[in-house]
């Protein structure tokens, strides 16, 4: 019966993260987020914020993007709706075209919709998406320079570049969503706290690894306590919140708290907590699959780690 229920949530597991649209599932989703991102600030107003994702030549400061813009009737609050296609991402490299539909303005009242199409190329900067290019006369060229743009170097930059990519996918739906870490495990430690993933969307082990490195020391002593570091580093526009990661620690390692708590971690932040554990036999441990749960604009996201191991000598 146990095993009928696991293969039954797994399959479920997999159909969710199909049509999830979760975070790091392609390219060309990623890309369409920037510009979307870029395209509903900058039509709500929130010229500044619209100016925030792009790193180019053609606007140098935000009010040259709204004067631009203007230029070409394109007014804050016109843009009725927008469609994005022929999305085409080559390596650190994309392309997509804006299809807007516009109101049209004479003598200060709306007469009527005119479809304006506004061309973007985006580069990839430090793992996030910018747009360093945008043509409201044409295509742009793929043959034209690109921008130099870079990202500022973090401590976590060396990691998440040479993180190996996980193939498959590999994710925890627990029942009730309720992940508890009992005493027993954590050999006489505070229990882990309950987490709701009832409603969370499941995220790749892959996507987590891009963001979330966990990095025990080289070695560990029998009865010492010693530091297990967890890095988080926000690659994206927007912040993550709530952020919580839950060891499963086994009865011989001790840990005060299987928990730790990152709270809210702002767009291009980088985050160190860490857990304090005392091994008490030697041999390699492992804590099991670390659980993932984080907020991250309106909607909650959870998903597991690789086991964190630990060498005791």
């Amino acid at each position: 019966m146990e095993k009928t229920l696991f293969c039954t949530m797994m399959c479920a597991v997999m159909l969710l993260v199909a049509g999830s649209g979760c975070l790091g599932s392609g390219g060309d989703e990623a890309v369409n987020e920037t510009v979307t991102s870029f395209l509903s600030s900058f039509n709500e107003g929130d010229v500044d914020i619209a100016f925030s994702y792009y790193e180019g030549k053609d606007f140098l400061v935000p009010a040259t993007l709204e004067i631009k813009f203007k230029n070409k009737d394109i007014l804050v609050g016109s843009i009725e709706q927008f469609e994005l296609k022929d999305t085409v991402v080559q390596d650190d490299v994309a392309y997509t075209t804006a299809v807007c539909t516009v109101t049209r303005f004479e003598r200060n009242k709306a007469a009527g919709t005119d479809e304006k199409l506004i061309y973007f190329r985006l580069q990839k900067v430090g793992g996030i998406w910018m747009i360093t290019k945008v043509s409201l006369d044409g295509p742009i060229s793929t043959a034209e320079a690109l921008e130099n743009v870079e990202a500022d170097p973090t401590p976590l930059d060396p990691i998440i570049n040479n993180i190996p990519i996980i193939s498959g996918v590999t994710v925890a739906i627990l029942v009730l969503g309720v992940y508890l870490n009992k005493k027993e495990k954590s050999g006489g430690g505070s229990g882990a706290p309950v987490v709701d993933i009832s409603t969370a969307v499941p995220v790749e082990k892959e996507a987590l690894a891009q963001f979330i490195r966990a990095m025990p020391a080289q070695m560990y002593s029998p009865g010492s306590k010693a530091p297990v570091d967890v890095w988080i580093k926000n690659f994206s526009q927007q912040p993550y919140d709530n952020v919580t990661i839950i060891g499963n620690f086994p009865g011989t390692v001790k840990v005060k708290k299987p928990a730790l708590s990152f709270g809210k971690i702002g767009p291009g932040e980088t985050v160190k907590k860490t857990w304090d554990v005392t091994p008490s036999v030697p041999g390699w441990v492992a804590i099991e699959d670390p659980m993932v749960v984080f907020d991250y604009a309106g909607t909650r996201y959870s998903g597991q780690l690789d086991p964190v191991w630990l060498n005791v000598q």
